[in-house]
């Protein structure tokens, strides 16, 4: 078993590896800009260590939930509810960092007025 979770987790890791680089070169870019725009990059930070957290917990669930349900004697129809819900979680969970990430793109901008503009 530990094994077999081992090379699943390198698999996801390899798979994801795109994704998680951009992810982590975003952290670095925010921490970088840190002291010019504070609120924006922590939001940037928070909504990308959520992303990671998600995308490793999320790999780590799907590959124990057939262990999890095994025991339980569940019907066909029921395990396909119980994974409706983690994916419908795990959509959430992503709609969060979105919304995150495009506040953070909006935040401390300085308005300017009609009159400035003409």
């Amino acid at each position: 078993m530990r094994d077999t979770f081992l090379q699943y987790f390198l698999l996801m890791l390899v798979r994801r590896l795109p994704i998680l680089l951009v992810a982590a070169g975003g952290i670095g870019f925010a921490l970088i800009r840190w002291k010019l725009h504070p609120r924006a990059s922590l939001m940037t930070v928070i909504a990308l260590v959520i992303f990671l957290i998600d995308a490793f917990a999320y790999s780590i669930l799907l590959y124990l939930l057939p262990d999890i349900f095994r025991p339980l004697h569940l019907s066909s129809k029921a395990i396909d509810w119980l994974y409706f819900f983690v994916y419908v979680f795990d959509d959430f969970v992503y709609a969060v960092v979105i919304v995150l990430l495009f506040l953070a793109a909006f935040s401390q901008r300085k308005t300017t007025t009609a009159d400035a503009n003409a």
